[in-house]
């Protein structure tokens, strides 16, 4: 009996295994569809006697319930330990790693597409939005002359969290850094599993799928690179445009390196460094300082810091510091993108209430990584 695990328990194995199973063997050799439902894990019953097996848990499978692929609609049975989604037609080619004889995960492209086309229930949609509309009612002076309060449409809202959720996957995918289990801490210096190069391969082999305009806007979105999941978020609420609640500017790199040869001499890290943020062209870097390095490595790491930034200021750069109670805060995150605004010669326009609540429920999104 087979099991195809997908969606975000596949992103889970894929964060748990070394190096996210690269190395491992792939499935299938040539595109065909999933085992029929009698060779293939397809109802809770089904899926108690395979976890039965199976260590799981060493995958990194401790949620659930867990998701998993099927041949039909037909079969998706309800439940509280596993969740299935069907998979109609062929499964594309080397889009899965056998982690066992008969227990595969979805490969990093495949999660990908496999999220962008998840549906979201109307119901909690409608709840969020009377919570929204109460909460605002009562902070909101319009709310006692009986005058409509500032909202957000919440389908619109719907559509960008969904958006979102897909560009933090693909970043953290294309970045050198995993997120764990809730509890555990984030692991920093990974390897990157993938690419635009690997995402667009891929996508060829599988065609036109459902999902896909969602997952082309994703990745036009996402960046390549990032180190931590407080960058991937200061990158988002600084460029993201104002319709998903970001402040628009334009996108810098992340971190790519900068040659420093002409002050080598200042610097003992070599011929280059290594901005978080850089706008090269407007000559400005932002530096992020997390707690995770400067509360382990303390005076050392700071001196550093310091001195990485005074070899940019030598070079011409202005270099803007940024901690992570700054990006937590939502008004300093606005003082960062009007410094940032002013250094790039942007202008950045009175926001009206609709899009202070968009920027709002998106930071609030992005800081529950």
């Amino acid at each position: 009996m087979y099991a195809f695990i997908s969606h975000t328990s596949a992103l889970d194995v894929l964060r748990t295994i070394e190096n996210g199973g690269q190395g491992l063997p792939l499935w299938p050799s040539e595109a065909r569809e999933l085992p029929r439902h009698y060779n293939c894990v397809t109802t809770q019953r089904m899926y108690k006697e395979f976890a039965a097996q199976h260590d799981l848990a060493k995958y990194g499978i401790t949620r659930t319930p867990i998701d998993l692929l099927v041949p039909k609609a037909s079969q998706r049975s309800k439940g509280a330990k596993a969740r299935f989604h069907a998979w109609k037609g062929n499964v594309p080619v080397n889009s899965m790693l056998r982690l066992e004889e008969f227990l595969f995960v979805s490969k990093p492209e495949f999660v990908l597409l496999q999220m962008a086309g998840w549906h979201s229930k109307t119901d909690p949609i409608i709840n969020d939005f009377a919570r929204e509309l109460e909460a605002a009612r009562e902070i909101s002076p319009a709310a006692n002359l009986d005058e409509p309060v500032p909202y957000d449409n919440p389908f619109a809202w719907d559509n960008t969290r969904r958006l979102v959720s897909l560009v933090l996957v693909a970043m953290e995918l294309m970045g050198t850094y995993r997120l764990t289990a809730p509890g555990r801490a984030t692991r920093y210096g990974q390897q990157q599993l993938l690419t635009f190069a690997s995402m667009e391969q891929f996508m060829q082999r599988a065609g036109r799928t459902y999902g896909k305009n969602r997952l082309d806007t994703a990745l036009s979105l996402a960046l390549p690179h990032s180190a931590s999941p407080m960058e991937t978020a200061l990158y988002l609420l600084l460029c993201l445009p104002d319709r998903y609640g970001g402040y628009g500017l334009p996108r810098p790199k992340l971190n790519r390196e900068l040659s420093v040869k002409e002050h080598e001499r200042l610097w003992d890290g070599g011929a280059s460094i290594t901005p978080d943020l850089l706008w090269a062209d407007a000559k400005l870097v932002i530096e992020y300082d997390s707690n995770e390095m400067h509360g382990s490595l303390g005076p050392i790491k700071l001196a550093q810091d310091a001195t990485r930034a005074n070899v940019l200021s030598a070079l011409g750069y202005t270099v803007l510091r940024v901690t992570t109670r700054n990006i937590q805060s939502p008004a300093e995150v606005e003082r960062i993108a009007w410094q940032v605004a002013s250094k790039l010669g942007v202008e950045l326009a009175e926001p009206s209430d609709a899009l202070r609540i968009r920027r709002g429920k998106l930071h609030a999104l992005l800081m529950r990584q």
